[in-house]
């Protein structure tokens, strides 16, 4: 792909998971389902201009996005 092509909206539609808690907790899980089970994801925001927004999204991250994705899993048909 040309350098021109890869811009700011790609990078983010493409590499980033980020959006409503809903929306995140779809990504994540499509993510799985692309890599398959993994271990460990790296939270990695780095918007500190706004410290409380960025405790916010971290809050949202851990109280909201992950119950939900491994409820989702939990749910999951087990392989036989």
């Amino acid at each position: 792909m040309s350098d021109e092509a890869v811009t700011v909206e790609y990078l983010l539609d493409r590499l980033v998971i980020r959006g409503s808690v809903a929306n995140v907790v779809d990504q994540v899980l499509a993510f799985r389902e692309t890599v398959g089970d993994f271990g460990t994801l790296l939270y990695a925001g780095h918007d500190w201009a706004d410290p409380a927004l960025a405790r916010r999204s971290m809050e949202l991250m851990a109280e909201k996005v992950m119950p939900a994705v491994n409820a989702a899993i939990r749910r999951e048909p087990r392989a036989a």
